[in-house]
């Protein structure tokens, strides 16, 4: 009898997806999945990565209101970097005990996502970053403590997406969350809408990797076979079939995602959305969410997704500008394009509670302003500041400690005349993401699975999110993870 073509893609696993991410480590596939227990939910939950690349100045987002003056003394005054006071958007966060401002593209004032923070619909992480342990500035002097390669480009845009920043992980924490909240849940937990990212990647399961167009034409399969021979080599050096097989098996579950993605069309998205790159991003993201919870044929049937979205343009080393320029029209648009997602799945969705976004970025920018004049900019520095937003959001506050604006303090990494305010982190990057991981539904148990240096921290949980409920998942299951990961 002769075979059709999705037999042979299924047996021979000789197909690709052009447009669907294939997980390295397929031993490490392999063993824990043989041991996988499913964990299933009940209700519907997703996060969603909004990733800064190049590095957002942090320092001229959220920016001392009460102290304006030590703000103004480093970064005005003939250098031209200073937002004038009387245009911030004013906030006053209980923790901090003293007035803030935000930038003013994130407004005008009462909308945008300062509308959102009044709301208490917006937190912000103050003094994040990149961390192995706690340190002190004393540790960093000494070499003691210090995250690899600490103002890379490439190894902190990493050490943010695996949540590891002692070197190099072969999986993002996005996907080892994934791995761990997976269950009996077929499709795909994790979707990028900016290409393939460390940060979906986990140790068995596998992202889904889309663009912006027709969510319905979103995957095509592309005709690429090797020759059998080849297959039957592998097979014969391995000694066993398992490569073979499971090859087929990932090909066979991406054919069926591009087929639920057909059978239900393009959702329609009524909210209107900014007509810019990224907020076409934040658009698709709707659409996954709108037919997620819905059984099928309607609906996806899925639980859980986290989804990655990105805007670039933030290696601001001149040209940042004040309330115009490089980095002002950059939060405009981030600014603009958060809100109408926010009402979109408040609104129209009615799923506000159930979806939370947040930003990352590779580090924050130097206080100190490396050339002034007209094209002013700043340098690679360390901890900033990162939003929250959603409907589970504790919001309308702090969460961490405010740098201290004095070059070379007690909060600045940096030394002597040569200071230029690089502040040492008080939150890290594992707690920051654990925090909403633990709102997700991951089991406490298994932090340390997802956040290997966690444990390192005295809290895991920083309170910015309304408690989550966790399934419990096997013993078994989490020892033979960890084996997998190499941690």
């Amino acid at each position: 009898m002769a075979q059709t073509r999705r037999e042979f893609l299924r047996n021979t696993a000789c197909g690709t997806l052009a447009a669907t991410a294939m997980v390295r480590g397929l031993d490490k596939l392999f063993l824990v999945n043989a041991f996988a227990k499913p964990t299933d939910f009940t209700d519907y939950k997703a996060l969603v990565c909004v990733f800064l690349f190049g590095g957002n100045d942090a320092n001229n987002i959220v920016i001392p209101y009460t102290d304006y003056a030590q703000y103004d003394a480093i970064r005005g005054q003939g250098v031209n970097l200073a937002i004038a006071q009387e245009n911030l958007l004013q906030i006053s966060p209980p923790s901090a005990g003293r007035d803030f401002g935000l930038h003013p593209a994130l407004g005008p004032a009462g909308s945008g996502l300062h509308g959102l923070w009044g709301q208490g619909k917006v937190a912000i992480l103050v003094n994040t970053g990149t961390l192995i342990q706690p340190i002190t500035r004393d540790d960093y002097q000494r070499g003691i403590g210090r995250p690899y390669q600490l103002f890379s480009h490439s190894d902190q845009v990493t050490a943010y997406q695996t949540s590891y920043a002692q070197g190099h992980a072969s999986s993002g924490w996005a996907g080892r969350l994934a791995d761990e909240v997976q269950g009996s849940q077929t499709f795909p937990v994790v979707t990028s809408i900016n290409g393939v990212q460390m940060f979906s990647a986990g140790v068995y399961t596998k992202p889904l990797i889309i663009g912006t167009g027709r969510l319905d034409q979103a995957l095509t399969v592309t005709r690429n076979y090797p020759e059998i021979g080849q297959l039957v080599q592998i097979e014969q050096a391995d000694g066993s079939r398992t490569l073979v097989q499971n090859s087929a098996n990932l090909v066979f579950n991406a054919l069926d995602t591009m087929r639920q993605l057909r059978d239900i069309g393009d959702p329609t998205i009524s909210t209107p959305f900014p007509n810019t790159g990224f907020a076409n991003q934040l658009k698709q993201v709707a659409k996954m969410i709108k037919i997620a919870p819905a059984p099928p044929p309607g609906g996806l049937g899925v639980q859980r997704q986290v989804f990655f979205v990105a805007i670039g343009g933030f290696d601001t080393h001149n040209n940042q500008g004040i309330e115009t320029g490089q980095q002002a029209t950059l939060w405009t648009q981030m600014s603009q394009a958060m809100t109408a997602f926010y009402n979109c799945v408040d609104t129209e969705l009615g799923l506000a509670s159930k979806v939370t976004t947040f930003t990352m970025s590779d580090f924050s920018r130097t206080l100190k302003p490396n050339d002034p004049g007209d094209r002013v900019g700043t340098d690679h520095a360390w901890g900033g500041h990162h939003f929250v937003m959603g409907g589970a959001v504790n919001g309308g506050d702090f969460y961490g400690t405010f740098p201290r604006f004095t070059l070379g303090g007690d909060d600045d990494v940096d030394n002597g005349g040569g200071a230029r305010g690089r502040f040492l982190p008080t939150i890290s990057v594992d707690q920051y993401a654990a925090t909403m991981a633990l709102w997700y539904g991951l089991d406490p148990a298994h932090l340390p699975i997802v956040f290997p240096n966690l444990s390192r921290f005295t809290q895991a949980d920083l309170g910015f999110m309304m408690p989550g409920t966790a399934p419990v998942a096997s013993a078994e299951r989490k020892g033979l993870v960890r084996r997998a990961l190499g941690f």
